[in-house]
């Protein structure tokens, strides 16, 4: 069994994503790493070479500006990387997404006893997305109770879609996609889009195409208490990635749940959110509620007590 692990970033460093870390955390798993690093100005592509790893293989690329809707241009990005890779399965990691090495065995079982499995084409991973700091996460789904297709075989006509967070199996290369058969691994992800640097987070707001809001666009670290309500986070007292420890130690920002100015008068969505993830959060994810993948057997149940 040949397992191919693809990333893909672009001034991963001016954005301020574990990118590094993102690679390393799968490269024990792995046996070749595709890696689609598009023209940077800020030293990815040489951050990549820098882990010095043989697996790494580097594909370069170029944004084209004129691929709409702009977010596509990550699916398209993903994909120059998915049709260079080897692998019987494809493990995926954006720049901002990294699995914990205790989990690795487990899925490298599952990709064992899937692999002449047909009616398995993928493992879920449910996101476990950090806020502000390395000790908070949003407790709500989608940002919780959210599953997305992160292992997959690549050889029935797979390709990533939208901004590339989820796949889809076009059969015999065809032009109607369906969503694969995946087993929920029990993995979770660790996601850490939503705790970057003022600096950082104002970069992406201006310059990262799935989340353009204007070149005058500006973030400061107070805004994390008001972004989103305070009843919808909850401190995480679990472990992080190893290959992770640096960078948190270093972190600037450190929230805490007893601020006054978090906001707490909370927004029509948000209530529903947090209602809909309380019933999640005791009885699981309804099979109806489901992303981009057909469910083949049960969720598993998880462990939550590093949760509060």
């Amino acid at each position: 069994m040949l397992i191919s692990g693809l990333s893909l970033i672009r001034n991963g460093v001016a954005l301020g994503y574990p990118f590094v870390e993102a690679i390393r955390s799968v490269l024990p798993l792995v046996d070749e790493m595709v890696v689609v690093v598009a023209e940077s100005e800020d030293g990815s592509r040489e951050a990549v070479e820098a882990i010095g790893d043989p697996k790494i293989r580097i594909i370069d690329s170029i944004w084209h500006s004129r691929i709409t809707p702009k977010a596509s241009v990550l699916a398209q990005q993903t994909n120059l990387g998915l049709l260079s890779c080897r692998g019987d399965w494809i493990v995926y990691v954006q720049g901002n997404e990294l699995f914990h090495e205790r989990d690795l065995p487990q899925l490298r079982t599952l990709m064992t006893e899937h692999l002449d499995n047909p009616e398995v084409e993928g493992l879920l991973i449910e996101r476990l997305v950090f806020y502000g700091d390395y000790q908070h996460f949003i407790r709500t789904y989608p940002d919780r109770f959210k599953y997305v297709v992160r292992a997959f075989k690549p050889w029935n006509g797979v390709y990533a879609i939208t901004s590339a967070m989820t796949f889809s199996v076009f059969e015999s290369y065809g032009e109607r996609g369906r969503a694969l058969r995946c087993v929920d691994s029990g993995v979770d992800m660790f996601r850490y889009g939503k705790l970057l640097t003022p600096e950082a987070m104002t970069w992406k707001l201006r310059n990262a195409p799935h989340k353009l809001r204007g070149s005058d666009a500006s973030f400061e670290a107070e805004a994390y208490y008001r972004w989103i309500g305070r009843d919808c986070i909850r401190r995480y007292r679990g472990d992080h990635p190893a290959v992770m420890q640096e960078r948190i130690a270093n972190h600037p920002i450190s929230l805490d749940l007893d601020d006054p100015r978090w906001r707490t008068q909370l927004t029509g969505k948000e209530r529903r959110r947090l209602l809909e993830s309380a019933f999640y959060r005791r009885f699981g994810l309804p099979r109806w509620r489901k992303g981009r993948y057909t469910l083949v057997g049960d969720f598993v149940r998880k462990d939550r007590s590093a949760e509060e």
